[in-house]
């Protein structure tokens, strides 16, 4: 199934579509702006997706000048918290793994600030969200590569998995900030960033451009964070939010859609088992994996995450994404300003209480209980 859950930016469809709902903020200004909108081009595959952006600029060379920032950002941060490939001059989260057991490795701040925010994370997950996983999802990871070249590739043996497991301890990731290094003790341990790295790297773009810049959407895949409003009367940007439905050989047949409206630094963050996978046995092994079973976790099609921060977004949708419906709600509940959708496999729809100030197109006024 190539999509279970797709967020996507149609930035002319949306103005068509709903800029009468968004609201009009009357601003004389608006006619000063011009929107923009572009895909980043680079050689390579920037944390392996598409990255979008839209911007309402006075000048076309303002907004040429952001896109030009945003993507040598995102291609710099690419490198940093890649863990399949080496940079000339980079030290990475690559170069960290292929020095576990052996001696601590100089990195930056941008590193630094990454692995101690997913230690966080990972207290705060109950565990469900560990980047010291990577020993067992590299048998996930190579299995689905395999299994792409020759369809009667194995799954990944179980007794291998819980060898692996055994090589999973974040504690066994040290941070030294004076001297800026990482040393993993356990030589068989190795971090694995995906669950956090490309919604932490947004919000540090962000961040950044938000400093110089105002009113602009950057959508990097399944995360997507907005700063400002559209300067064309509306006061909010919209965000489609695509449910599909699909047959039994995961064709797309239909669905339905929400559409978030968003204003300010808002991020709306999707995970789901849409783009790396394998059918095995008319069975779907996606990529995000239980850390108890091993094996891909099948409560949901996908989770949406609606909150500020990028870069919690995407460790949160993890978390939910490995969490039941009565337990991910009640986690999100106890967040402040943070809201979920959740679409179970048969398509069971799960709002926390305050999306619905969010999902103005439909209608959603509480959650759903869940039984």
């Amino acid at each position: 199934m190539k999509k279970i859950i797709t967020l996507v930016i149609c930035a002319a469809l949306f103005c068509a579509v709903l800029g009468g709902c968004a609201g009009k903020s009357g601003n004389s200004r608006s006619s000063e702006y011009t929107k923009h909108s572009t895909l980043l081009q680079n050689d390579e595959d920037l944390f392996n997706t598409v990255i979008s952006v839209v911007a309402y600029t006075k000048t076309d060379e303002e907004f040429n000048e952001m896109v030009r920032y945003i993507n040598q950002r995102y291609t710099r941060l690419n490198e940093m918290y890649s863990i399949y490939d080496d940079f000339e001059g980079v030290n990475n989260i690559k170069t960290i793994n292929d020095n576990a057991g052996k001696q601590p490795v100089k990195v930056s701040q941008e590193i630094i600030d990454l692995l101690k925010f997913s230690k966080q994370r990972y207290e705060i997950s109950g565990g469900k969200m560990n980047v010291a996983m990577g020993a067992v999802l590299k048998q996930w990871h190579d299995f689905r590569e395999e299994f792409a070249l020759d369809e009667t590739t194995p799954l990944p043996d179980i007794d291998a998995l819980r060898r692996a497991s055994v090589h999973t301890d974040i504690d066994c990731i040290e941070i030294d900030e004076e001297n800026m290094t990482v040393f993993i003790t356990d030589e068989n341990v190795s971090l694995d960033v995906g669950a956090v790295a490309k919604g932490f790297a947004t919000e540090i773009v962000c961040d950044e451009l938000s400093e110089k810049y105002d009113n602009f959407l950057i959508s990097a895949g399944g995360n997507v964070k907005s700063h400002g409003h559209p300067m064309d009367g509306r006061t909010r940007w919209g965000v489609s939010i695509q449910n599909p439905a699909v047959d039994e050989n995961y064709k797309m047949i239909g669905g339905s859609m929400d559409v978030a409206y968003v204003g300010g630094d808002v991020s709306v963050v999707c995970s789901g088992g849409y783009q790396r996978y394998a059918v095995v046995d008319g069975k779907r092994y996606h990529h995000i994996i239980d850390p108890t079973t091993l094996y891909p976790e099948e409560v949901y099609q996908g989770v949406s995450i609606i909150c500020e921060d990028s870069g919690m977004a995407d460790a949160l949708s993890t978390t939910v994404f490995l969490s039941r419906p009565r337990d991910a709600l009640a986690l999100v509940e106890s967040m402040n300003g943070v809201e979920c959708i959740l679409v179970e496999t048969d398509g069971t729809l799960h709002y926390s209480t305050g999306a619905a100030k969010y999902l103005l197109s439909q209608g959603v006024s509480a959650n759903t209980p869940v039984e």
